[in-house]
């Protein structure tokens, strides 16, 4: 705003007449009107943040990766010995439920035909080999009325309600189920709890175990754990433990090794894992003699701080020196030359662009004293400031490239018990897979042989229920003698019309397509037959329990079930998988440790089913896992390195990008804008585009040309716009905020 003083009155703030004081004045007034750089915008601010990052993250790298491999019982032994229980407890939890549901259903036809009790309980231990024994029990005598199997023997002091009562007297581990029957009797029937058979390795000791808190345990496969040992205490703390956090890990102290194979300088640890099961009020326990890892020392922490650190200063260094430092230099030139103080000789740095608009400045001060056409500094040196961001950016990378090369080793070996634990959780989803295929058999079976001779209306209800119960079933339909559908329920069939092959059983429908057709079928006496196809996705979804890549092959190596993206019936190509199905198939267990595409890889292959009605599919079930994806001492410290890097990384892209778009743009077009100046065109407004340095310069850019075009009254001081004449240029004291409040 120009303001000027009234009529008759001096203006006391106008400078003297001596030129130092006109100078000096033009500079200070100058200053007020250049824009002040905020938080964050000034021109140190990118290198400074980086530098400071980079700084925290060497910090950080140095405390992170020296505790990511600690002494003790490798992570990738207790997360194998978790999956391994956990997938014990939810088998047998999921076991005991289906046991239950058929207790529950016997409950009901002997509530049907209470005078057939014997031959309905003769019939259910011949169908189910699980129970031991099945009885009715007077609720008040508590003698049996009628019993089948081994004798079944109600605790005192149980309730007759229905009940669930775990057993762990010696190693034969039991359940009792009891179901109250409408006489007021009881059904009590007496399940085995065995666990599936499983591939332990006795040279780590396992033994697992069924265990009722504060009740005693049972021994259901392995070795014996011996009585008041160490052992003990492990597990009372595990169990207790497991009733509030589902499934717990606690390890012991290290020792020697307890067998001949290992030697003093291989110590072990036991490691107790429990995992409840269900509201049964009982867990699965299993108990090792795990491998321990000794503490060493790991130079990998101390190398990536140190060269993160001296990354830090570099940086700092390289772009101070190349960029902040030139543009400072070149402000303080720009303002001399915009108030007309005396500049001693041409700006001489090492960016480039400073020296060019530093060149500019010169020669519009030629300009405005009067000798048109002379210049300074035709060829301005330096760098430009882009390579020296560049530059800045590449010791990141570099160093970032430092702490690849010293990346600790990866991992080629795995410790015996995490192969033994993935080779018993193929097996458990490969029995898992058999179980869901003969299951919905069975179900079909019985739906066949007991509404064989229903009509067309009472088979549609058949049909709908079996759907609707039954999520593993995508669509299930009668079909005629000659293969046309009659009636059916759930979405439409895959399975092309015709006849069903032989008598009953599981059938893959071989042919090329976008998702296999695998279907259950059962001939009924009229011709008639029973079809459901399986839900590929409701199989698939099962071998997802498995980490890792889990494939299901035929007999001629087709992918038919795969967890990866694949094409049905797509042919295996990788020899090693091609050889594990090929022995998985002849019953011999496959788990090894070899190179696959080029990595080291954990390959394991087991059957799908060696009999029931599953066994004709022969079908094998192969798991793949890289070794680096295991949490080993080595591997955890390379996913911590490479941690640290991509956050190096990323700072040193957050970097550049700052300088580039809000420094180096600004900068290059006002160099560019500065050389038209210094070539005569001073037809065009330079506008500061940034309230930082580098607007700071473009302002005092514009005064010199200004002070080119209209003489020297247009430096530092001036009104930018052209008043009234006479008037004169003021500086104006700043209104207290109260007073503008005020009005």
């Amino acid at each position: 705003m120009n303001v000027a003083p009234p009529a008759g009155r001096p203006d006391r703030r106008r400078p003297g007449d001596s030129p130092e004081q006109l100078a000096r004045w033009r500079l200070i007034s100058l200053e007020k009107q250049l824009p002040t750089p905020r938080p964050l915008t000034g021109l140190g601010a990118p290198v400074v943040v980086g530098s400071i990052l980079l700084a925290l993250l060497a910090a950080f790298a140095f405390v992170h990766l020296d505790r990511v491999s600690p002494a003790g019982v490798p992570t990738a032994v207790t997360e194998s010995q978790r999956q391994f229980v956990e997938g014990l407890a939810r088998g047998l939890g999921n076991s005991v439920g289906r046991s239950r549901d058929e207790l529950t259903e016997l409950a009901a036809d002997c509530n049907d035909r209470p005078g057939q009790a014997r031959p309905l309980l003769s019939r259910f231990v011949d169908g189910h080999p699980m129970w031991r024994g099945v009885a009715v029990v007077d609720s008040t005598s508590r003698a049996p009325t009628a019993a089948v199997g081994q004798p079944v023997t109600l605790p005192p002091g149980l309730t007759p309600t229905r009940a669930a009562l775990p057993l762990v007297d010696g190693n034969d581990p039991r359940l009792l189920l009891v179901e109250p029957l409408a006489s007021g009797a009881l059904l009590v029937g007496e399940l085995d709890l065995g666990v599936r058979s499983l591939r332990l390795d006795p040279r780590s000791r396992q033994a697992i175990l069924i265990a009722v808190p504060g009740v005693g345990r049972a021994l259901a496969q392995g070795t014996p754990v011996e009585a008041g040992g160490p052992v003990e205490a492990l597990l009372d703390r595990a169990l207790t433990a497991s009733a509030e956090e589902h499934t717990v890990t606690r390890s012991g102290i290290a020792g020697p090794a307890p067998t001949g194979d290992a030697t003093a300088a291989d110590p072990v640890a036991p490691l107790v894992t429990a995992s409840v099961v269900g509201n049964l009020g009982f867990s699965v326990v299993s108990v090792v003699s795990a491998p321990v890892t000794v503490e060493r020392v790991s130079r990998e922490p101390l190398f990536t701080a140190a060269v993160l650190f001296v990354a830090s200063l570099l940086v700092l260094l390289v772009t101070w020196l190349g960029l902040v430092r030139p543009v400072r230099r070149l402000l303080d030139h720009a303002k001399a030359t915009a108030s007309g103080n005396p500049v001693a000789g041409p700006l001489r740095t090492v960016n480039r662009e400073a020296n060019r608009i530093g060149a500019a400045f010169d020669t519009l001060a030629t300009q405005r004293d009067g000798t048109k056409g002379v210049r300074r500094d035709e060829r301005p040196g330096g760098v430009g400031a882009t390579w020296w961001v560049i530059g800045a950016t590449l010791v990141i990378l570099a160093s970032s490239g430092l702490i690849v090369a010293n990346l600790a080793p990866a991992e080629r070996e795995l410790p015996g018990q995490v192969v033994r634990d993935a080779q018993n959780q193929a097996s458990a989803v490969a029995a898992s897979l058999s179980d869901t295929l003969d299951g919905g058999f069975a179900m079909l079976a019985d739906t066949g042989r007991d509404h064989g001779k229903a009509n067309t209306s009472g088979m549609r209800k058949v049909v709908d229920r079996l759907v609707d119960d039954n999520p593993r079933f995508r669509s299930v339909y009668l079909v005629s003698a000659g293969g046309d559908t009659v009636v059916g329920a759930g979405r439409e069939p895959m399975r092309p019309a015709g006849p069903v092959p032989g008598e009953s059983g599981v059938n893959l429908y071989d042919v090329q397509g976008r998702l296999p057709i695998v279907y259950a079928y059962y001939q009924l006496a009229d011709g008639r037959a029973l079809v459901a196809e399986y839900d590929v996705r409701h199989l698939s979804r099962l071998l997802d329990r498995m980490p890792g890549r889990v494939q299901v092959l035929d007999i001629d190596q087709r992918d038919i079930l795969d967890t990866s993206g694949y094409l049905a019936f797509e042919a295996v190509t990788v020899e090693q998988v091609r050889s594990a199905s090929a022995a998985a198939l002849t019953g011999r267990p496959y788990a090894e440790v070899t190179e696959l595409d080029g990595r080291r890889e954990l390959l394991v292959a087991t059957p799908v089913s060696l009999e029931g009605t599953t066994a004709q599919l022969e079908w094998t079930l192969v798991a793949r896992r890289p070794v680096s994806d295991y949490a080993l001492p080595n591997n955890a410290l390379r996913k911590g390195s490479m941690l640290v890097l991509v956050v190096a990384v990323g700072i040193g892209l957050l970097l550049f990008s700052w300088h580039y778009f809000f420094q180096l743009r600004p900068l290059r077009n006002l160099a560019r804008e500065a050389g038209a100046l210094a070539e005569g065109k001073t037809n065009r407004v330079v506008s500061p585009r940034w309230h930082d340095d580098i607007g700071a310069v473009a302002v005092c850019l514009e005064v010199c040309r200004q002070a080119a075009v209209h003489g020297e009254q247009r430096l530092g001081g001036a009104a930018r716009l052209r008043g009234v004449e006479g008037m004169n240029t003021v500086i104006m004291t700043k209104v207290p905020e109260r007073r503008r409040r005020g009005g």
